[in-house]
């Protein structure tokens, strides 16, 4: 038998493809059903369980009562911390072989790629690279895009710079002279994070100023500042409330969404799908009230969505017509999910990390 442990959010999506592509008896140890599961497993009447991280911290005893054949762990990096107690818990399940990767590999690598190595140093994290290639050959067939670039459509990348419309930049300016009061304690370096968190609002959608902070410990600060902005705009704050709807889906109030208008009316013309990420939920609440107020036959996905639901939204997405726009959480939806059906994507707001946008572009041309 076989073990599989990966992220709740692509629990699913494995089986999905492990029923494509293969036939086998797979089960999922997870939720309501596991104990259930698990009783089928030990009586041999499945070949591959998928189950979480958090599961299998959980239930550690009674996934080390059963003999795998192999564990596969998806998203390792869940484990790179080695003081974690997720990694202290994959360090303990039972599996017929175990490779010490750390000290006969991954020491030895890292050493010799300091700056500062010695020859020896250098020519032993050779040597540790050869015999870990060798090893991991009768393991892993690679296979990268190369193998079919000629079979992929042509990706094109492109920067486009949106313009903050008048309003926006009289709110920026209005941010830019606020007082910089400091009496209640705040730290210098508080107080930059906040303004960056207030304009990085104000670049994306002038309305998001009105929705509550997700940062807890910038909340209070962050009002301050907005109530400071708002005091000069009260027609705004008047119509924020009265018809918060029409507020947050007119574009006359974020130079990126006027771009995105007419992009995406580009894209309903050639009939195009398009998945558009955004980091933050409160923005894609923005676009989502534009999706609605345009009349438009979208889904959405993220953190909030249930890993069932996940799975649900993404085959109607590849295989709906109709559906041909999908709101996406950069972070919920940037690994794990196939969405081969699209042909567009856009990243509304970057992330800190450009990896993480990498992966996203990714989602339509993954193999």
């Amino acid at each position: 038998m076989f073990l599989i442990v990966a992220p709740l959010s692509v629990l699913y999506n494995w089986k999905d493809e492990l029923d494509t592509w293969g036939y086998f008896r797979v089960t999922i140890l997870h939720g309501n059903k596991k104990d259930n599961e698990l009783i089928r497993v030990k009586q041999r009447k499945c070949e591959i369980a998928l189950t979480t991280y958090e599961t299998l911290r959980l239930c550690l005893d009674e996934f080390n009562s059963l003999e795998w054949s192999a564990v596969i762990v998806d998203e390792v990096h869940r484990i790179k911390n080695p003081k974690a107690r997720i990694t202290e818990v994959m360090k303990a399940l039972k599996c017929s072989s175990r490779i010490n990767f750390k000290k006969q590999f991954s020491d030895p690598v890292e050493h010799g790629q300091r700056h500062t190595a010695t020859k020896r140093e250098l020519a032993t994290g050779r040597k540790a690279m050869q015999r870990l290639a060798k090893k991991m050959s009768g393991w892993f067939l690679r296979r990268t895009k190369i193998l079919i670039k000629d079979q992929l459509p042509k990706k094109e990348d492109r920067m486009v710079y949106c313009s903050l419309t008048d309003f926006q930049k009289a709110v920026y300016q209005t941010v830019l002279e606020t007082e910089d009061t400091n009496s209640h304690g705040e730290t210098v370096k508080t107080l930059y994070f906040s303004y960056l968190a207030v304009l990085q609002k104000v670049a994306n959608h002038v309305a998001l100023l009105q929705a509550a902070s997700t940062s807890k410990q910038q909340e209070t600060l962050i009002k301050r500042i907005c109530d400071q902005v708002f005091s000069r705009f009260p027609d705004f704050v008047q119509k924020s409330t009265d018809a918060a709807f029409e507020t947050l889906s007119d574009p006359k109030y974020s130079g990126k969404m006027k771009v995105l208008h007419q992009l995406l009316n580009h894209c309903w013309k050639n009939k195009d799908k398009v998945l558009l990420f955004s980091f933050s939920t409160k923005v894609l609440d923005v676009l989502q009230q534009y999706c609605m107020a345009s009349g438009l036959d979208y889904r959405r996905l993220d953190g909030s969505t249930k890993s069932e639901e996940r799975i649900k939204i993404v085959k109607e997405f590849n295989s709906t017509q109709d559906v041909n726009i999908c709101l996406v959480s950069t972070m919920a939806g940037g690994l794990g999910l196939n969405f081969v059906g699209a042909n567009v994507v856009v990243l509304f707001d970057p992330t800190w990390n450009p990896a993480n946008d990498l992966q996203a572009i990714d989602r339509l041309l993954i193999i």
